[in-house]
């Protein structure tokens, strides 16, 4: 399961995904969460809940904050943020790529995807892939759209 998840996220540039796991995470509790994160994020969509938080995570996966923090961090080398964030940023393309979103500005996208504004929304967005959702968008006119894989 690990490795699968780990094909389906993005490592941002510089991280280092073959970190040490840490000491409290048998190989075992990393299967676990792994399978029961994927599962959560695909099926829930919890990142579309604007201010969601690791503990709001933890709670309702009934796993320490710590133990998913530390999941994300070391073996999938980002950060809560940055890992929602690019659950957002796929959202988005596909309500892009969908066309369910062609009537909206940037800062209704931004609202329908999770993120507080259109700010971060435009910064996620072209830290995961390289262009902002404008010209995403008008690739996507233009026939020239590919996915972000996570």
């Amino acid at each position: 399961m690990l490795a699968n998840l780990l094909t389906h996220v993005s490592v941002l540039p510089g991280k280092n995904v073959e970190t040490p796991r840490p000491y409290f995470l048998t190989h075992e509790k990393i299967e676990c969460i792994s399978s029961m994160l994927e599962a959560f994020m695909q099926d829930k969509k919890p990142f579309l809940k604007i201010g969601y938080c690791i503990r709001d995570l933890g709670e309702e996966l009934g796993i320490p904050s710590y133990q998913l923090s530390a999941f994300i961090n070391q073996l999938l080398g980002m950060n809560f943020n940055e890992y929602c964030n690019s659950y957002r940023v796929r959202h988005c393309q596909e309500l892009m790529q969908t066309g369910l979103v062609d009537r909206l500005n940037l800062r209704g996208l931004a609202k329908r995807c999770g993120f507080n504004n259109r700010n971060t929304l435009t910064t996620a967005f072209k830290k995961f892939t390289g262009v902002t959702p404008s010209d995403y968008s008008r690739s996507r006119n233009s026939g020239k759209l590919s996915l972000y894989a996570i």
